[in-house]
């Protein structure tokens, strides 16, 4: 006993006298977010000699390296037009041309703009992750509405420059009405390593999944220059975000910025925010970004383990005084809470642990039934009215979620909840989480309405995009109940292309038969003939569907009503019954 009282003693003692003094956590507020603004200044930086940096000319940067006769370029901005202008400013600086382009993800911030760099006629060799084609067109088939929609919200559409301050890791995002976008698909693709030289310019390129699975980094031996992509910003890392997205995983995200570390670089370019020079530095940067992910992934694992509820490990996660002080780690992007649940969903699934969750009510029987303990809608406004004037706004969102869903017309619920959004939103420093309540403001105002697509895609992108993306669009959007209980088979000639594809419908069931399959498909109780590029154009809205139907297909077997009837089946509808 009297060992392990000198050893109990001796531990604190040592503790006590090696404990460095924490820095003092940094406050963040709505100023500090606007004063986290002169990352973004618009300008062109030389942090190297033959290194430019384009930022501030959309959300993402641009990064050109100049080789002997030619460049290399990483990542191309979020659009044609934000990709001239780049190009134009990066001509300021030298005349030497793009020979190759490297994509670091899927993301759209980052490949949207890359035809502004090609000259026409000149085929520009496009270097990327095996896996991001195909990521680019999954968000552009399954998910582009809820993505849109959710993305709009979370990065301030139709906000004013007083609500908008920066999007954290960005000025804004510049994606509207009559944006264009250029996007070529990649040529040179790899799955765990590549080594090249463009120009003279001697690069490895290593994956490192992080921000998304398809991610990247860039290595410039010759030059101890990385860039990191999306996996390292000035600003705590979305490991998950409000916008949705699949799970990323924490530990490998920590893992790819260890291989980082290991190169030692003297140069860090991200693909967001401002370069970084000097060996130390960088490796304190790149230590306390990997040490604040495991911290959170760590310790948001052992919350789980000790049976913690989603909520309650997200309340709990706080990140260390070393790491929350860093200028690095400020949640102006991602949030330790938010990223705890996901970490919680990604290990576990949806079900919590609770007993209560596992069959609940329906959303709209449960606002009905916490309604009637408030002794009816009157009785549940006051509740409403309390909460606000205790300033208690959270409280009265979750409030008026429930009455809103039981009486959409209900004043005074909605009056309480546009103040609620636009005092939360006016008080967040965290830009997503700010843009997200002040965009919802406005949607409840009946200011505007969020769209389901930003902008259009053109028929060349269209053109270079596989028919199997569109099937898929196609089995999403299927309405199970206006097919009922049809059982029919609808092949597809597409005449231009030489490809027959089928669409088996099976009871609101969908397969899809591409020609590999062909053979396994049965009878078809209809036949139609039609180019591909026609069919994805109508598909994709830039043709109108019923001249379309009419004029451009042709019914081999079965009618034109036939197949107008089966097209009916995928029109897509919103929650509130709009189409």
């Amino acid at each position: 006993m009297k060992t392990l009282c000198l050893l109990a003693t001796l531990c604190l003692g040592l503790s006590a006298c090696s404990k460095p003094a924490a820095p003092p956590a940094a406050v963040v507020t709505p100023e500090a977010l606007k004063a986290h603004g002169v990352e973004f200044k618009k300008e062109v930086l030389t942090p190297a000699p033959g290194v430019h940096v384009a930022i501030g000319y959309g959300i993402a940067n641009a990064i050109l390296i100049e080789g002997t006769d030619g460049a290399l370029l990483v990542d191309t901005t979020e659009s044609l037009e934000a990709g001239r202008e780049v190009a134009a400013a990066f001509a300021k600086v030298t005349a030497k041309p793009v020979k190759a382009i490297i994509y670091t993800h899927s993301h759209p911030d980052h490949v949207q703009g890359a035809a502004a760099f090609m000259p026409a006629g000149v085929n520009v060799p496009i270097y990327a992750h095996e896996d991001v084609a195909e990521n680019m067109d999954k968000i552009a088939s399954e998910l582009q509405p809820v993505i849109t929609r959710r993305s709009l919200r979370m990065y301030g559409h139709g906000l004013t420059p007083d609500e908008l301050l920066n999007v954290g890791i960005g000025p804004r995002v510049d994606i509207h009405e009559g944006t264009t976008l250029g996007i070529a698909r990649p040529t040179m693709t790899f799955r765990d390593t590549l080594d090249d030289t463009v120009a003279g310019i001697r690069f490895t390129l290593v994956h490192a999944p992080g921000e998304t699975d398809d991610q990247i980094f860039v290595w410039l031996p010759d030059r101890k220059i990385l860039l990191p992509g999306d996996n390292v910003y000035k600003a705590f890392p979305n490991l998950y975000t409000i916008r949705g997205t699949g799970y990323r995983d924490p530990k490998r995200w920590a893992a790819s910025i260890d291989k980082m570390r290991h190169l030692a670089p003297e140069f860090l370019l991200p693909s967001h925010t401002r370069p970084i020079a000097g060996k130390d530095e960088i490796a304190r940067v790149l230590t306390d970004y990997r040490d604040a992910i495991r911290y959170v992934y760590d310790q948001t694992m052992r919350s789980i383990n000790r049976g913690l509820l989603p909520d309650e490990v997200a309340a709990s996660i706080k990140l260390p005084a070393h790491l929350a002080a860093s200028p690095y780690l400020q949640e102006f992007y991602g949030r330790p809470g938010w990223s705890a649940k996901s970490i919680f969903t990604g290990n576990l699934g949806w079900y919590d642990g609770d007993p209560a969750t596992l069959t609940p009510l329906p959303p709209l029987e449960r606002s009905q039934r916490m309604m009637q303990l408030a002794g009816g809608e009157a009785g549940f406004n006051q509740a409403i009215d309390a909460a606000a004037n205790s300033g208690e706004h959270a409280w009265v969102l979750e409030l008026t979620s429930h009455a809103l869903r039981v009486n959409s017309g209900n004043a005074s619920a909605k009056q309480a909840r546009l103040a609620a959004l636009k005092a939360l939103g006016e008080a967040e420093s965290n830009p997503n989480a700010r843009h997200y309540y002040l965009v919802s403001y406005h949607e409840l105002s009946g200011d505007y309405a969020v769209p389901s697509r930003a902008v259009s895609p053109t028929p060349e992108m269209l053109a270079a995009m596989p028919l199997s993306t569109f099937f898929d669009g196609l089995a999403v959007n299927l309405d199970t109940e206006k097919a009922g209980e049809k059982v029919l088979t609808v092949r597809f000639e597409f005449t231009d292309v030489g490809e027959q594809w089928h669409y088996l419908l099976r009871r609101g069931v969908s397969e899809v038969l591409s020609p590999e399959d062909a053979a396994f498909a049965p009878e078809p109780d209809l036949v139609v003939r039609v180019k591909a590029q026609v069919f994805k154009e109508m598909l994709a809205q830039l043709r109108k569907p019923a001249v379309t139907l009419a004029t451009e297909f042709e019914a081999v077997r079965g009618s034109k009503i036939d197949l107008i009837g089966f097209m009916r089946l995928f029109v897509p509808e919103a929650a509130d019954g709009t189409s």
